[in-house]
């Protein structure tokens, strides 16, 4: 609950504002312990907010997390105590999702709850495993250094993930453009043109004729047109998004000669990396495992994975469960029974997560150099046909004015 106070300093001062906790009393002790003398206090009756309904809508960006637990383990490095720390950052926060939820964990904490149990209430904005290394650290009295590690892994997650969608994110553009700028054209500019080659007769070329053809097609149902389009793209996504699209959509795009490479990759990255921070902030091996998977993107390798967590708790050495399952490359159940056998698995999951975001990179600089003439050769194409059609068009219209017996009076 909310309540307003009035307070005075020791200074004399008056102040004023708005504590997130369960009781009137509770009120008092936080005001006590703030070395403030209250006045009054007035419970504040609020309403639930949009943020609070609908929490998924307006969840932060990974940016914002990384810099959030950054800034947390910087304050409590210099000795500020949590509950300060969360609020400032909780002042600072941009997105709604992530003030509101510091907000309540805030109110958790002065109310007597555990940091992690706190955060584990929340998450459409903290993921699985960055609650169970919370866990971890202050289990161990090492909460700064595991958000330390969480923003680490974090960071890379995304610097991994931002290459990606760079890399798609220009032949997307173009293709586009592409559409767009021939949707225009023949919709709009050709039924003028055509009604001009019409008026002068003539037999058109073949191109003409179907792009002439296409263009009533469209302008007489460009709402037809419209409407299916934006239908149909609603469908997909709704598709792709369900459970069974989602099992269908990844195992596609695994069997995609370059896209499946760059899959796979990214996804043995984000594997190695939480599975060397989780062990390395002192997790189980089997709960680290299973907490890895959450944060593989593709749901084919996630069930590969919940395989190979199944084997290893039956007793089977995790190299070997690694090396039974084939959608895992032959290189990493191999890095993974040379740490067994070395009792170095930190170091070698650290070496794989370098190796797997070096080659996820290489990938994508080369599936960009691929795709990009690829995409210009296909919009070229898509835009050369429009100009011979239409200039072809023309030639035939003046060749059949010219070749027509000219009327004397």
């Amino acid at each position: 609950m909310a309540i307003k106070y009035e307070a005075f300093t020791r200074q004399g001062e008056k102040v004023k504002g708005v504590l997130e906790t369960d009781s009137e009393d509770a009120a008092y002790t936080l005001l006590e312990r703030d070395e403030l003398i209250p006045y009054r206090l007035m419970p504040v009756r609020q309403g639930r907010s949009l943020v609070q309904r609908f929490p998924g809508l307006f969840s932060p960006g990974q940016q914002e997390i990384v810099d959030f637990t950054r800034a947390i383990a910087a304050l409590l490095n210099s000795g500020i105590p949590l509950r300060r720390a969360l609020m400032v950052q909780r002042d600072e926060a941009r997105s709604p999702g992530l003030k509101e939820g510091l907000r309540q964990v805030v109110s958790e904490i002065e109310g007597g709850g555990r940091f992690s149990e706190a955060m584990a209430k929340h998450k459409s904005v903290f993921p699985e495993f960055y609650v169970r290394m919370l866990k971890v650290g202050e289990t161990t009295g090492t909460l700064p250094a595991s958000l330390s590690q969480i923003s680490a892994n974090l960071m890379r997650r995304k610097t991994v993930a931002n290459r990606v969608k760079k890399a798609l994110l220009y032949p997307a553009i173009t293709l586009v453009v592409a559409l767009i700028a021939g949707f225009i054209l023949i919709t709009y500019s050709l039924p003028a043109l055509a009604n001009l080659l019409k008026e002068f007769g003539g037999q058109l070329p073949l191109s003409t004729r179907i792009l002439l053809g296409v263009a009533d097609v469209f302008q007489g149902n460009t709402l037809i047109f419209v409407l299916g389009l934006i239908v149909l793209v609603s469908l997909f996504v709704l598709a792709v998004r369900s459970g069974p699209g989602i099992k269908l959509r990844d195992r596609l795009l695994l069997r995609l000669p370059v896209v499946g490479k760059i899959i796979v990759g990214s996804n043995m990255f984000y594997l190695s990396s939480t599975l060397a921070t989780l062990l390395k902030g002192g997790v189980p091996p089997i709960e680290a495992l299973r907490l890895a998977g959450d944060a593989m993107p593709n749901d084919k390798l996630r069930s590969s994975l919940a395989r190979v967590t199944r084997e290893a708790s039956d007793g089977i050495k995790l190299g070997q469960a690694f090396g039974n399952n084939k959608d895992f490359p032959n290189i990493f159940s191999q890095a993974i029974v040379t740490g067994e056998v070395r009792g170095s698995m930190g170091d070698t999951l650290n070496s794989l997560s370098d190796y797997y975001q070096e080659q996820t990179e290489r990938s994508v600089s080369s599936a960009t150099e691929l795709i990009q003439p690829m995409v210009i050769m296909l919009v070229a194409g898509f835009v050369g046909f429009i100009a011979i059609a239409v200039i072809s068009g023309i030639y035939s219209t003046l060749g059949s004015v010219t070749q027509s017996p000219t009327v004397t009076p």
